[in-house]
């Protein structure tokens, strides 16, 4: 295990959500987060559950794992690591988790509660206004970042859609007669 960093400014700058607060803010929510131990295979936060608030990783690795609704099939869809963060969005709406975070190997985290977090946003009018700005920012990039990853899966679905029913039209003619061979079977019979 490397030397866990400790909770700073510097950290938090690093938070998308959190890179136009003053260097006085950011003192300040360090002031009243916490941190927190996880062992190897332990779960964070848990996809669907209500809890809130952000994590930041001071040591350690986690997983993300989303689960797909229709299957229930789990899908490991990535990892982070020191100096990482997740569970932002969770200070801005009150939607349950998107996916559960999973603890891959011991993982020193910091963890700042939503509630506290919002009574102290609502101290002033200016940094409110400035997270806000940050948010529909981070939020037109995520939708930017998801329509292009959209069409381009959508075009490798139809290639390979195409391509599997040019495979079955190969395979279907050298092993079905065609109508003209079979009608001419027929007549000859």
């Amino acid at each position: 295990m490397s030397t866990p960093l400790a909770p700073s400014i510097q950290l938090l700058k690093e938070v998308k959500l959190l890179s136009h607060l003053t260097d006085a803010e950011l003192r300040d929510l360090l002031g009243f987060g916490e941190e927190r131990i996880y062992e190897p295979h332990a779960n964070v936060v848990i996809e669907g559950e209500t809890s809130w608030g952000l994590y930041l990783i001071l040591d350690g690795y986690v997983g993300i794992l989303k689960t797909n609704k229709l299957t229930g099939d789990v899908y490991d869809i990535g990892q982070l690591h020191q100096g990482s963060y997740f569970g932002e969005m969770s200070l801005v709406d009150e939607g349950p988790r998107s996916a559960t975070v999973r603890a891959l190997t011991r993982c020193h985290l910091y963890y700042i509660d939503k509630e506290k977090f919002m009574k102290w946003l609502a101290q002033s009018n200016d940094r409110r206004q400035r997270f806000l700005s940050d948010c529909i920012a981070d939020l037109i990039t995520r939708l930017r970042e998801l329509d292009d990853s959209y069409v381009i899966n959508q075009y490798q679905l139809w290639r390979t859609a195409v391509g599997h029913a040019k495979i079955l039209t190969d395979i279907m003619s050298k092993t079905q007669p065609s109508v003209a061979t079979q009608a001419a079977k027929k007549e000859a019979a």
